[in-house]
């Protein structure tokens, strides 16, 4: 999809409501939103290779996981971890972790169930693991090549755009799915609401479908606002209503969703 062709990652981080509107200011034909709906993945496409990315990892040995549920106790493994990090140099081991495992829990624990477990086979106990780790494919590629990942906790992912000599910068991206997406959402809303008053941005809608897919929805001169407008970010409360009054809320972006699915 041509609209989200070229796009890069912008290296000026704007922090502020106040530094983006003086930031950029002036600028609003340079300025875009696009929204994209993330919809849940078709159930006959779980865990397909077409649709998601198949990695096998490791995963800690059954002895390992028997010591964390039963003999870790939080306050006790910082301090050692505390310890060895600033003995990193002198001590020469790979991982911290498991220098830690070693040192003062796998000597016990392998006392421990070598009389407590019938049968105790200390080779099965040690063996390494596996599982396989599935990442639904984002299907989209920044101008440098690399794949951007969608973060699918979301519901929307809005990316705020300036177009610079040819170059399309994603100023932010926001969302629900933590809460630096989520202050990141609120700062660009206000900082695109306010600089809208002096000429219209426009903001599309997409929508990511349940096979990976990319559809485009709308076009809109208002800001499309989710419920969690103000979250990790302060801004005044007459602002935040003035916000949700002017733009498309939740509700009206399902009712798009659904009348051009025809459903």
């Amino acid at each position: 999809m041509q609209l989200l062709e070229n796009l890069q990652i912008y290296n000026n981080h704007i922090s502020t409501v106040e530094e983006g509107v003086k930031k950029l200011k002036g600028r609003e034909n340079d300025l875009e939103a696009i929204h994209i709906y993330v919809e849940l993945i078709k159930s006959s496409n779980f865990r397909k290779k077409k649709y998601y990315n198949i990695s096998k990892v490791g995963k800690p040995s059954k002895l390992d996981e028997w010591i964390f549920k039963n003999l870790i106790e939080e306050d006790d493994y910082r301090k050692y971890l505390n310890k060895y990090l600033e003995l990193k140099s002198k001590l020469n081991y790979k991982d911290v972790d498991d220098y830690i495992l070693e040192k003062h829990y796998r000597p016990g624990a392998i006392e421990i169930l070598s009389k407590k477990v019938k049968g105790f086979n200390l080779y099965n106990w040690k063996k390494e693991r596996f599982k396989f780790s599935y990442e639904r494919k984002s299907n989209l590629q920044l101008k440098d090549r690399t794949n951007f990942r969608f973060d699918f906790r979301n519901i929307l992912e809005s990316f705020f755009i300036l177009n610079e000599g040819g170059n399309r910068y994603i100023l932010a991206i926001g969302g629900s799915g933590s809460s630096y997406q989520r202050e990141r959402y609120t700062v660009f809303t206000t900082i695109f609401y306010l600089l809208g008053k002096r000429k219209n941005i426009c903001h599309h809608l997409l929508k990511y479908n349940c096979c990976n897919e990319f559809e485009y929805i709308k076009a809109f001169k208002k800001l499309i606002v989710p419920f969690d407008l103000g979250s990790n970010y302060s801004i005044d409360e007459k602002l935040k209503r003035e916000i949700r009054s002017n733009g498309i809320n939740m509700d009206e972006v399902k009712y798009f969703l659904k009348k051009h699915t025809g459903k």
